[in-house]
């Protein structure tokens, strides 16, 4: 635990702009691509980089409490996605795997561009709240990367079709406000407060993957 503090301490001194910019594009990616397969791989990478911006402001252990739990939120919604997925097979519908090996060309090049150009204007309006009404006490590269990951994260929420891309929107949105409240109050136990809260999310958010795609007769018998 003492060498991933370490190395924690030692990201939290790269330069700002790169940690923005792959803040963005994972953003970018995980509101624009609704398949978990793709979008789950990216939010660790979010969480990683929110942990590393959190190293700056607060105490190694407490960025690491963050990164942890949002990992963990991933691989649980992980192994909750492949078992709906397969319940979905048995029902002879399209899993998230199809999708990614037989994109429907048809249908999802006007789906993604719709949904990259209302992020992309999510995030213009997030650039501009920033720079125009700056958060009390935050510098400009959390205001902004707050102000990003909230007004995405809203976004995803409206628009999402599937309770998991529901989920990923809500865990983007804490990821956001932890971002304003960290700074303020960087103690441990605001910290596992928070961790608890995105631990607790991802359970239920498990669930509810499970229980959209339950089999009919199953849901009856219970």
């Amino acid at each position: 635990m003492s060498d991933l503090v370490l190395l924690l301490q030692r990201l939290s001194q790269l330069a700002t702009a790169p940690l923005l910019g792959v803040l963005l594009i994972s953003i970018l990616v995980v509101a624009v691509i609704r398949n978990w397969r793709l979008a789950l791989p990216v939010m660790i990478a979010q969480y990683v980089v929110v942990g590393i911006m959190l190293a700056r402001v607060a105490q190694p252990a407490v960025a690491l409490i963050k990164l942890l739990a949002g990992v963990l939120v991933c691989l649980t919604l992980s192994i909750a996605a492949q078992r709906a997925d397969d319940l979905r097979a048995k029902r002879g519908e399209l899993v998230a795997a199809e999708r990614v090996r037989n994109p429907s060309w048809r249908v999802m090049p006007s789906q993604v561009l719709l949904r990259a150009v209302a992020t992309a204007l999510m995030l213009t309006a997030a650039f501009g709240a920033a720079t125009r009404f700056p958060l009390p006490k935050l510098a400009p590269d959390f205001t902004l990367a707050a102000y990003a990951l909230i007004a995405s994260a809203l976004l995803v929420i409206a628009t999402a079709p599937e309770a998991l891309n529901h989920g990923l929107g809500l865990l983007m949105f804490l990821s956001g406000i932890e971002l304003i409240a960290v700074p303020l109050e960087s103690s441990v136990s605001v910290a596992v407060l928070l961790g608890f809260m995105t631990l607790g999310l991802g359970v239920a958010l498990s669930y509810i993957t499970l229980a959209d795609v339950a089999d009919p007769p199953l849901a009856e018998a219970t």
